[in-house]
């Protein structure tokens, strides 16, 4: 099994993150009945609860909903949208995995949204608007105690899928713990996902030395025996909480390297330099996280199967007892559904996650509520589906052809990561 693709996307819980205030206004006259849920009342406190962390300028969503011009211009597809529960994305089907930090839309929720919408989006008295949530930090939660990103911006060749690493050195004195990761991609355009990996020898700074320009080329992998990860990127993904009393260790004098996979891009790519935020625990946690793959690398999607199935086990029997915290899955463009389970020994099959209406550009690290134990013995697997027909819109080949597992954006991936501590 090859380690470089260990930590694909470990992807953050969602939160909160951006680079733009609300401004209030002067408190406006209304003219609505009474009991019609208004902008400036009921539907902007919905919006700070559950879409504005994405919805602001210079995050995730192409346009804003911080004001009431953002809102009204907008309000049939806000509507259209919540009722179709596309939003917010929340992928985890209900039933299988106890998730924190849903976004779901509760009924009344929706109802509110569909009223106001009825009522010709009534902006409402501004003096009920609510505190403005403050995006001016540009981090989720806030500025982080180290931002590690390459000197020098790095512009990828356009048209050709690129890997290209960056080996930043951490100034560590002493072991740090790593409590949160946020990663910003320079540009989103070209930025596929971003892999994480600890080096503690020093060998990547030799292999960016012997090439020329910002990092060294890393297609396959980062080119050293990594010690550690801090996780990664993919679309979609927002910061990566661990819980109270558990954490990433970042031993001293090591360094990060971010391995950057640059999608081929129709015009001329902008320069890249994507920034990882650290957020350190105060004080050594109990339990370090680490993250396990369940994979499949041996399979070809044949064309025109619009079901394909694909299984993969983790290849032994859990050997010590465990701690499941969050569960990522991960496909490509042709992934149309996939389920992550356990089977401990004399029980019934555990479901940790399924989603079924995959989508490439928003995946995810999803934390369970409590975490799950994982007693000695327990077979870890998924089952994964792939749409390689004409029908799917996404499908890179037209016509379809074989497709097999590989790290470009065309080739196929089925893999689910679990952030675990031992017990």
């Amino acid at each position: 099994m090859k380690l470089r693709v260990a930590l694909l996307l470990l992807l953050a819980v969602p939160l909160y993150a951006g680079k733009t205030r609300s401004v209030r206004h002067m408190p406006a006259a209304p003219d609505v009945p009474p009991g019609t849920p208004t902008f400036s009342n009921e539907v902007v406190r919905i919006f700070q609860d559950n879409c504005q962390s994405c919805h602001h300028e210079g995050d995730i969503a192409p346009f804003a909903l911080v004001n009431y011009a953002d809102a009204k211009a907008r309000a049939p597809l806000i509507r259209f949208m919540t009722e179709t529960r596309q939003m917010p994305p929340w992928k985890p089907v209900e039933g299988c995995g106890d998730f924190a930090n849903e976004r779901r839309l509760s009924d009344a929720d929706i109802a509110t949204i569909a009223k106001w919408v009825e009522a010709g989006a009534p902006e409402g008295d501004r003096a009920q608007l609510p505190e403005p949530l403050d995006f001016s930090a540009g981090w989720e939660n806030g500025p982080p105690d180290l931002v590690l990103k390459n000197a020098t911006a790095y512009t990828p060749p356009s048209h050709t899928d690129t890997y290209r690493c960056f080996t930043i050195p951490t100034n560590l004195v002493s072991s740090a713990y790593v409590a949160a990761v946020d990663t910003h991609p320079g540009d989103r355009e070209t930025v596929h996902h971003v892999l994480t990996f600890i080096d503690t020898t020093g060998e990547s700074l030799a292999l960016d030395e012997a090439d020329p320009g910002p990092g060294y080329t890393c297609f396959g992998g980062p080119g050293f025996a990594m010690t550690g990860t801090l996780g990664g990127w993919a679309p979609g993904s927002r910061a990566l909480e661990m819980p109270s009393d558990v954490a990433f260790e970042l031993p001293p004098n090591s360094r990060v390297v971010m391995q950057v996979h640059y999608h081929p891009h129709h015009g001329d790519p902008e320069p890249d330099q994507t920034e990882l935020g650290l957020y350190l625990a105060k004080e050594p946690p109990a339990k370090l996280m680490q993250v396990i793959p369940i994979i499949n690398q041996s399979f070809t999607i044949p064309p025109n199967d619009a079901n394909y199935q694909v299984d993969a086990v983790w290849p032994i029997l859990t050997p010590v007892k465990l701690k499941i915290w969050f569960v990522a899955p991960h496909m490509h463009l042709l992934g149309k559904k996939m389920t992550v389970e356990m089977k401990a020994p004399n029980k019934d099959a555990q479901c940790l996650i399924t989603i079924n209406d995959w989508n490439f550009n928003w995946q995810g690290a999803y934390a369970f509520e409590t975490p799950i134990d994982v007693p000695i013995g327990t077979r870890m697997s998924l089952r994964a589906h792939y749409d390689n027909s004409s029908s799917n819109p996404l499908n890179p080949n037209d016509p379809p052809k074989a497709v097999s597992w590989g790290e470009a954006t065309t080739d196929e991936m089925c893999i689910a990561f679990l952030g675990v501590t031992i017990e």
